[in-house]
């Protein structure tokens, strides 16, 4: 029986989990709260759960060795470290978080050790590079070109869950979320390289309808030009990746930015209140309207949207902070975690939406687009937990039976990986929709 250490017990795991197990698979899941890890293994014979710090990298390294494969659901920053140990022991691992250049920095030894570290294979990144591929592949095998490139994804509640002023709830890591607002960004557009900056994130936003569903506000997600290289797509005018949300989350995102409200410096907090700290962003004495102190600062009317959530979250309250030191970001994060969670039975929902331009030497043009609308079931999985985990598990499976056997460091880009893992996600009822128009 091939044996599998999963890293982590968060809000995405446990289909992977499931999924490995009713393969006959023995799962070992350690998590910093072993609780977690017990409710997700279930008293599962196949299955054990047990308490790690990961950051002890001494009991670590002994988990991985004496496991066939890593999964690491740990937070990103980890995933080199996991990976170091993998490659000294010749153990496979699989993250569906992107490659940073700490683990490309890995590729070399990975291979040289035999080992196969599958990366990006979640929904973004995963579902939306496999799904990509299989349409830029057939392209060219048609003898076409990709002339231009936009690709959405969103975690959205929804939309009889859709009931608070943000339009979002958590699906995925809080923490996670309010970091990626701290991101730089790169885009292609009609052949002209676009840079923006972290703080001017939430403006570089438009509109995206998307048939059926409705409009979202889309913003750029990290850097889209080196894509062009991971998908052969040299020559390429316009290549977009973005974050899908419902209206006003960028507005309320870049006030809280110009605020300092995803700034990652702890204070002191003791004895401190979420009022206390927003007097302190604002810059307002003790006599000031806190509320209105933080309008002026932010040059907005006191009844603006981004004004009137901070209300909502409680951010101008007399409650306590939640530590004796916390950075901002962590503290509204707190807060969002309380008021924008699920409620049982709600549905979240995912939205990946593809738009493809192609080129073909008859003079031929197609505009292919490429849906993928998947919802949580009440009571039951999230959309998010199953589009995330279920080609994270597929990807392990591949690897401890002999279907992918390409060593260093991976994405899910080649036909031998996405096709297999795209058919059984279809299987399971993730399945991407395409259609075509000709002109």
């Amino acid at each position: 029986m091939k044996r599998v250490l999963v890293l982590g017990a968060g809000l995405v795991a446990k289909p992977l989990v499931r999924y490995l197990l009713d393969k006959g698979y023995q799962v070992t899941m350690a998590s910093r709260t072993a609780s977690k890890a017990e409710a997700m293994i279930a008293g599962h014979p196949a299955g054990k759960a047990l308490a790690l710090n990961v950051q002890d990298e001494a009991v670590l390294a002994q988990l991985i060795k004496e496991c066939d494969l890593a999964v690491s659901l740990v937070p990103y920053m980890f995933h080199p470290v996991v990976a170091k140990h993998c490659i000294v022991n010749r153990k496979h691992m699989v993250t569906t978080s992107y490659v940073s250049a700490a683990m490309q920095e890995q590729d070399a030894a990975a291979k040289k050790a035999g080992v196969t570290i599958l990366n990006e294979i979640g929904v973004d990144p995963g579902i939306d590079h496999m799904s990509a591929m299989r349409i830029i592949d057939s392209v060219r095998n048609r003898g076409g070109r990709i002339v231009a490139f936009r690709s959405y994804c969103g975690g959205l509640p929804a939309p009889e869950a859709n009931d608070n002023p943000f339009g979002y709830k958590f699906s995925w890591a809080p923490r996670g979320v309010l970091l990626a607002g701290r991101n730089n960004a790169m885009y292609l557009m009609d052949g002209r390289k676009v840079d923006v900056p972290s703080h001017r994130l939430f403006r570089d936003m438009h509109i995206l309808s998307v048939p059926g569903q409705g409009d979202y506000e889309a913003y750029p997600n990290r850097d889209s030009i080196s894509y062009i290289d991971v998908y052969g797509l040299q020559g390429i005018q316009t290549i977009f990746r973005g974050t899908l949300r419902n209206m006003g989350w960028c507005d309320c995102l870049y006030n809280f930015g110009k605020l300092g409200l995803l700034g990652l410096d702890e204070f002191d907090a003791r004895g401190k209140t979420y009022a206390d700290m927003m007097r302190n962003l604002a810059g307002a004495s003790q006599s000031e309207d806190v509320v209105a102190a933080t309008a002026k600062k932010l040059g907005i009317p006191k009844e603006s949207y981004p004004i009137r959530n901070l209300e909502w979250l409680g951010m101008f309250s007399s409650r306590k902070l939640g530590a004796e030191r916390i950075s901002p970001l962590d503290s509204m994060g707190d807060l969002m975690y309380e008021k924008l969670a699920f409620r049982p039975g709600e549905r979240d929902m995912i939205v990946l939406f593809h738009d493809f331009r192609a080129e073909f030497p008859d003079g031929k043009k197609e505009r292919i687009v490429s849906e993928l609308i998947d919802y949580g079931i009440p009571n039951g999985d999230s959309s998010m937990s199953r589009t995330v985990s279920l080609p994270a598990a597929i990807g392990v499976d591949m690897i401890l039976t002999g279907r992918i056997n390409a060593t260093g460091v991976l994405r899910p880009v080649t036909p031998n990986i996405y096709n297999p893992v795209l058919n059984e996600l279809a299987q399971l009822k993730i399945e991407c929709k395409e259609r075509t128009e000709t002109f």
